[in-house]
């Protein structure tokens, strides 16, 4: 250990005098896998609506690549499973986790994470493994699995789950992995199953999944948002569901649902009943330009600026109310967010030690795949600005 000390002592002398590059702006390519929640509102009937993906694309210029007219692709379409959508967006309407590998979204996204490409994605798949339409759901409500068949459900869904992330962790892009919402919150689910206690029973088993996600996301070095958690604050729960949200001093009507022709942009829910309206999804865009921020800001030159009350009720053509209400509700958006990133743990044994010291030098000097082989701040080299980030956080354990 005294040589090993030495070393890094003189690495440190030599790297810290060392000028640091330029940081990047923000991400440079934002790409998404998941489902109805996170695919583009453009593409549904419920198109008078914007989703998060929309939301930050268009207010606040995170790039997620042309759509595909833009791109000029034949017929205006980049094809199954993305539609017509942002480039980098491989989200899909009804998918679940087994949905999103057999499409392809975790490989689609992972070709697209190379030098000025993809630098980012966020993972929001589960919901719709509980979907209300689904034997799954209908099985847990009425209580005919046992415990065992619910923990085979969960056991599957997440070992899906973990080859998506494991997946995208190959390539080097940061990865922020949220956890499942529970469908069974929504009106339209509400309406077929009336039962609140026999909804929590589903919930108790998405719960489990969660659980199994935030073990997944651990491992692999990613930030978790707990959407989970975050819905429940906004919708409330099986037992105590919210009647209104108050967003810019408007109360946004929590058990309503808009009409097809966007009636009542009020409502919590667009006409389905089972997607979220334009202002809630103004409150998950935030969600995710937080945990942007909470993984690496520390890397860029400016953090993403979290859209105001004002701002949410705009983007829904609603008339701000004079005041900033909604966060005396959710709190900081900070708590829905853990962060398990550990940059310099490059052969990802939970600690930043000497053997991930040989692979940074290994590569020291060569371009590659950004955010791989030691590239830390993921600029496509390794170089000086790498070892001097790497060497603030030798010796840790990784959370």
């Amino acid at each position: 250990m005294p040589r090993h000390a030495a070393l890094l002592a003189t690495l440190a002398s030599m790297l810290l005098a060392a000028a640091a590059p330029a940081a990047p702006a923000q991400v440079r390519l934002l790409g998404a896998i998941g489902d109805s929640l996170t695919d583009e509102y453009a593409e549904e009937t419920y198109n008078y609506a914007r989703n998060w993906t929309m939301q930050l694309v268009q207010y606040r210029a995170v790039p997620m690549g042309q759509t595909a007219a833009q791109a000029a692709q034949p017929g205006n379409t980049w094809n199954e499973p993305r539609r017509t959508g942002y480039w980098a967006n491989w989200a899909r309407y009804g998918a679940g986790s087994a949905d999103a590998i057999s499409t392809g979204q975790h490989t689609g996204l992972a070709a697209q994470v190379a030098p000025w490409g993809v630098s980012h994605a966020v993972i929001a798949v589960g919901a719709n493994d509980f979907n209300p339409q689904t034997n799954v759901y209908f099985n847990i409500y009425w209580g005919l699995w046992s415990q065992s068949q619910i923990d085979s459900h969960v056991n599957a869904r997440a070992a899906d789950i973990a080859t998506i992330v494991q997946t995208v962790r190959a390539t080097g892009a940061g990865m922020v992995l949220c956890n499942a919402v529970d469908f069974g919150l929504v009106p339209a689910s509400r309406q077929v199953y009336s039962n609140a206690t026999r909804r929590a029973r589903v919930g108790a088993a998405v719960a489990q999944l969660n659980a199994r996600i935030e073990a997944i996301a651990r491992q692999n070095h990613a930030v978790l948002v707990d959407l989970g958690a975050f819905t429940t604050t906004i919708v409330g729960t099986h037992a105590n569901l919210r009647t209104s949200l108050p967003i810019g001093n408007v109360s946004i009507q929590m058990l309503n649902r808009d009409t097809a022709t966007n009636s009542n942009p009020l409502a919590g829910f667009v006409d389905d009943g089972a997607h979220p309206h334009t202002t809630l999804q103004g409150a998950f865009a935030n969600l995710m330009m937080s945990a942007l921020n909470t993984g690496w800001a520390s890397l860029w030159t400016s953090p993403y600026q979290m859209f105001t009350d004002a701002e949410i009720l705009a983007s829904a053509n609603i008339p701000y109310g004079g005041s900033e209400t909604l966060s005396a509700v959710i709190g900081p958006y900070a708590q829905y967010i853990r962060s398990y990133r550990c940059p310099g743990d490059i052969d990802f044994d939970q600690s930043v030690n000497t053997s991930d010291l040989v692979l940074v030098l290994a590569s020291f000097g060569q371009t590659v795949q950004p955010g791989t082989q030691g590239d830390l701040n993921a600029d496509a080299g390794v170089d000086t600005a790498d070892l001097v980030l790497f060497l603030a956080g030798f010796g840790q354990t990784c959370p």
